[in-house]
């Protein structure tokens, strides 16, 4: 043990050397700061003591780490997308984030719809500048189109209520405004609400009755009439019914519901239909929209329904897809015009996704065919149609655009 101590007093002796050396190196340095101020000593005793047994390597505790290293990231959890998704980020506000990617088209149907509204099911279009649009999308309907449903009653035919076809679909009225100001062909806008939020009266507003719900029909017949009084041209029925994580009724309760509420609007503005997605799996999609214009045949004072109104979302190499979707919607909406109020194309991961080349391509397409009255992209937020408070790549494209 004496060569232990002996060891562990030197050790000692050296520390103190080196304290003393070091305090009076900082007196040296430091007398006149000193001189200024109350002298205050303070003793710090350290006692080290030293093992000089063979070496051992020591472990530290698992929750120890050494200085100047990192703590091992934790394992990275998978982000998993429903292959369905249909969310809403707010109903009461109808924002509606995104929606869950389609798949590869199938021979018996097609995949629709946002993260995603606001978290939602996907499908959307593809955009291009084309000298001018494909002549099969721009072909006229079938005599059995025309006479397809006469019970669902409006003007359904005619001149398109605005002087351009596109729209903006918001949650966040300044947003809107911003992306207004510099799009001049952009005439109307809807929020899936039935009140404007701040939305710039020199827009048109297009209220929207989202569900048959209290929370909803119980300020619809106050908005509506507002929204006509100020000069509204069009109001939207009922959102998705089709989709089960939106509005979610069947055709039956929709067109109830449509006649109780949007008939009394006959005459004073345009009533679209409640929109569907472009699912192809059945009783959703088009097939939906066939039942309910069919149970619109049953009601006692129909339903008044002036255009139908569609959504899509698919990856964008199936564009074609976006298409076809609208020609069946106007012949099941008995020839009558249509309104594309929700389409953006998604990523592989079913998230809507900023291809401005998608709206270069589809755009003229949409502009070119006779039947669709309007249109409006997915949407006008950040990292969509904007970018902060400015239009993103995407927005320019569908601001600037002949």
């Amino acid at each position: 043990m004496l060569p232990k101590s002996l060891l562990a007093l030197s050790a000692f002796a050296a520390l103190a050397e080196q304290a003393l050396a070091l305090n009076s190196h900082r007196h040296l340095h430091r007398r006149q700061q000193l001189e200024k101020r109350a002298e205050h000593v303070q003793v710090l005793t350290v006692w080290t003591t030293v093992f000089v047994d063979a070496p051992q390597e020591t472990e530290a505790s698992p929750r120890e780490f050494l200085a100047n290293t990192r703590p091992a990231a934790e394992p990275a959890v998978p982000t998993i997308v429903p292959h369905d998704p249909v969310v809403y980020k707010d109903v009461n506000t109808a924002v509606r984030a995104l929606k869950s990617a389609p798949g590869a088209p199938l021979a018996s149907q097609t995949t629709l719809a946002t993260s995603v509204k606001p978290s939602v099911q996907a499908i959307s279009p593809s955009a291009g500048h084309g000298d001018k649009p494909a002549e099969p999308y721009a072909a006229a309907p079938s005599t059995q189109a025309t006479t397809h449903r006469k019970s669902s009653e409006g003007s359904g035919s005619g001149a398109a209520v605005f002087s351009g076809k596109r729209g903006v679909a918001y949650n966040d009225a300044k947003l809107a405004n911003s992306l207004s100001e510099k799009c001049d062909k952009c005439r109307w806008a809807y929020n899936w609400g039935s009140s404007p939020q701040g939305l710039d009266p020199k827009i048109n507003f297009v209220p929207t009755l989202w569900g048959d719900q209290p929370r909803f029909t119980e300020h619809w017949k106050s908005d509506a009439d507002k929204a006509v009084q100020n000069g509204a041209k069009a109001m939207f029925s009922f959102n998705e019914p089709d989709n089960a994580g939106q509005a979610n009724m069947s055709p039956q309760q929709a067109a109830a519901a449509h006649a109780r509420y949007m008939n009394p609007y006959s005459g004073k503005v345009l009533i679209g239909s409640p929109s569907i997605t472009n699912s192809g799996q059945s009783g959703q999609g088009i097939q939906w929209l066939k039942s309910f214009m069919s149970e619109c045949d049953n009601q006692q004072d129909k339903c008044r329904v002036d255009f139908c109104n569609v959504h899509w979302y698919s990856q964008p190499q199936y564009e074609d897809t976006l298409y076809k979707h609208l020609e069946d919607a106007h012949k099941a909406c008995g020839g009558k015009p249509i309104w594309l109020t929700e389409f953006a194309p998604v990523n592989g991961a079913g998230q809507p996704a900023e291809t401005p080349s998608f709206l270069k391509s589809v755009m003229p397409k949409l502009d070119g065919m006779s039947f669709v009255h309007a249109y409006a992209p997915f949407m006008c937020a950040e990292g969509k149609l904007m970018s902060a408070s400015q239009l993103s790549d995407t927005g320019k494209v569908f601001a600037s655009s002949p």
